[in-house]
């Protein structure tokens, strides 16, 4: 446990860092100042059998057990939207979420039961724009990173919270 939380506040460390030292490629504006948006990746997540191949942008942790996303490239908009994850087999995934540049109600995540395999489908659900910390665990892999959410998804229609069943 204390290493998972060490390992948490020294990826949280690096990105503010990195963020800093490399402006133009790493920060975005958010409304109240730079947000340490973390590196998205142009990759295929790993195969598997109960999905079709999926190429576009990630994130994704160091030893590539956990991935995020198959992001659009203007990123995650608030409310609510499905998204794609890869994770061990095996493993349950478990993602929360808080906002670092104002106060807002945490990220929910709608995580249905029974994927057999490392494909995942997550309801995610961001109550607010600006700056995301984002975790997700799924076995003893762990992804952290950092996203600018943004008001409205294309056309200019909101977004809808997941349903809960």
């Amino acid at each position: 446990m204390a290493r998972a939380i060490a390992f948490r506040w020294l990826l949280t460390i690096s990105a503010a860092v990195c963020a800093s030292s490399m402006s133009v490629a790493g920060a975005a504006s958010s409304g109240n100042g730079a947000c340490p948006v973390s590196e998205r990746v142009k990759d295929s997540a790993p195969r598997d059998p109960n999905a079709s191949p999926v190429r576009g942008l990630w994130y994704r942790n160091a030893d590539r057990t956990i991935w995020a996303g198959f992001l659009p490239e203007s990123g995650w908009r608030a409310g609510g939207k499905k998204t794609y994850w890869v994770r061990p087999r095996g493993t349950q995934l478990t993602v929360t979420g808080r906002r670092l540049d104002a106060e807002a109600p945490p990220l929910r995540a709608r995580i249905p039961c029974c994927y057999p395999t490392g494909f995942q489908i997550v309801g995610l659900y961001f109550p607010a724009e600006g700056c995301w910390e984002v975790s997700a665990k799924a076995g003893n892999s762990e992804l952290l990173f950092v996203t600018e959410v943004k008001t409205q998804v294309a056309g200019g229609e909101r977004a809808h919270e997941p349903r809960h069943r």
